[in-house]
């Protein structure tokens, strides 16, 4: 869930409205089914596989084929970290501090992520298990919220009124963010049994439907088309109006908390995966020391990417979905083709991996 929903959350609601305008949540409820494929892809590709990414790549494809394509996803993620971190930094500059030196945001951030991976995952997990159901309930409770003290349900209308080739941009999408669960192919290792991996997911996208679509539901009753359609972050500023009575307002101060630490997530899976990525295919001892080569190249990077926050919008809808379909979906589409009908031993996809290729622990 912490790879997907944070920027989802901002992002997605916004482009929906772009496309299906007063119909935008309809265009979420279709990627349910592609949705279960894509984790289904993703489940046999792990059955399949005696080892984790970026080594299972020289398991289908062959050696030489795996590593070049290995290579090439290093830059692939910290691209993609580097995006998260400055969407992370136009958000905090528009919204939250304004007046606030870009530096400081960049440096927070990288340095509690950089802490998180010299440290090992097993602390980031622990505080995903805490920080999800929290943050998951209160963004849903904030958006009801929101949703009833600006009322119009008449905004919806036409419903149902539909160009096919936008429902179909609308659905690619979603599964273009539903896409970031690829380093399941890496982390699935790391759990007692791999096959678990299957139902986590089926989990996450059973929670990331209902809140995108509360989201994009709520900003189109309680906002309109046409301011909607204006808004760089329409999700924030829609739960700027949740209030109860006159005493509890505000309420969006505690929901940015909460969005800071789901970007923590977003931005440091990423970068651990071009961490450990470099490790397998360079084969080196540890992935910890990368980090902090790396962190130079992920700040300047963030900071280069884009000049303000049209470029972020740019970014996020022409270049951003092209790399996450390409590269998360297509390529491991590939690979599950090849599992297909490629004969494999009868224990490939056993829990035991070998000790020569297991995952080393973080």
């Amino acid at each position: 869930m912490i790879l997907v929903a944070p920027v989802a959350f901002l992002e997605t609601p916004h482009t929906l409205v772009h496309v299906l305008y007063a119909n935008s949540w309809l265009g979420i409820l279709t990627a349910i089914i592609p949705g279960l494929l894509l984790i289904g892809m993703y489940q046999y590709i792990i059955t399949k596989s005696s080892r984790p990414f970026p080594l299972m790549l020289d398991e289908h494809l062959g050696k030489a084929m795996g590593r070049i394509i290995g290579m090439i996803y290093i830059p692939v993620f910290i691209i993609v970290c580097s995006y998260t971190l400055r969407l992370f930094i136009e958000f905090m500059k528009m919204i939250v501090l304004p007046a606030t030196p870009i530096s400081i945001f960049i440096g927070v951030l990288l340095l509690v992520s950089f802490a998180a991976i010299k440290t090992g995952l097993v602390n980031l997990a622990r505080v995903v298990e805490i920080g999800v159901p929290i943050g998951y309930m209160f963004s849903v409770a904030i958006l009801l919220v929101a949703l009833f003290c600006n009322y119009h349900p008449e905004r919806l209308l036409p419903l149902g009124y539909i160009n096919y080739w936008s429902l179909g941009l609308a659905t690619a999408i979603n599964i273009s963010f539903l896409s970031k669960l690829m380093p399941v192919l890496t982390l699935a290792y790391f759990l007692d049994k791999k096959q678990q991996a299957g139902s986590i997911q089926r989990w996450v996208l059973a929670l990331f439907i209902p809140l995108i679509t509360l989201a994009s539901i709520t900003i189109i009753i309680t906002r309109g088309i046409i301011p909607a359609l204006t808004m760089t972050f329409p999700t924030f500023a829609t739960i700027r109006l949740a209030r109860i009575g006159a005493f509890i307002q505000n309420m969006d101060i505690v929901l940015v908390a909460i969005w800071i630490l789901g970007i923590f997530g977003a931005v440091t899976i990423p970068w651990f995966m071009a961490c450990y990525v470099t490790q397998q295919i360079f084969a080196l001892k540890d992935y910890r020391f990368i980090a902090a080569p790396s962190a130079l190249i992920i700040g300047y990077l963030s900071i280069i990417i884009c000049r303000n926050n049209l470029e972020v919008v740019i970014w996020s809808r022409t270049l951003i979905p092209w790399v996450y379909g390409l590269f998360f979906i297509a390529i491991p589409f590939i690979i599950f083709v090849i599992t297909l009908f490629k004969p494999y031993p009868l224990d490939a996809g056993s829990d035991t991996a070998n000790p020569d290729t297991e995952a080393p622990p973080v």
